[in-house]
């Protein structure tokens, strides 16, 4: 794969991945109805952790892409990285 080509999908990996954690984590929030069944709530949950994990694993993968493709696309790796890290950090300091 050419490099500015994995420098353009680190940064569409990061757009996909943070969506996919946001939709993870957020469709976990709040309690279900009465009338909702044991079976409908795990299915539910286990759909949320799927596109949590499928999230991470964009993220993840979008920084490693940015990394392979420093050398010739810098500007857009080092976007791409921050891109990641800092929402990251932001999350990770606010749990403090």
């Amino acid at each position: 794969m050419e490099r500015t080509k994995a420098a353009n999908l680190a940064l569409l990996l990061i757009a996909i991945g943070w969506l996919l954690a946001f939709i993870g984590v957020m469709s976990q929030l709040g309690d279900p109805g009465p009338t909702v069944t044991h079976a409908q709530i795990e299915a539910n949950r286990l759909r949320s952790f799927a596109a949590l994990v499928i999230g991470v694993a964009c993220l993840l993968s979008s920084l490693w892409l940015s990394g392979y493709c420093f050398a010739v696309a810098r500007v857009r790796s080092i976007a791409s990285a921050a891109a990641v890290m800092l929402p990251s950090m932001a999350i990770i300091l606010s749990m403090l």
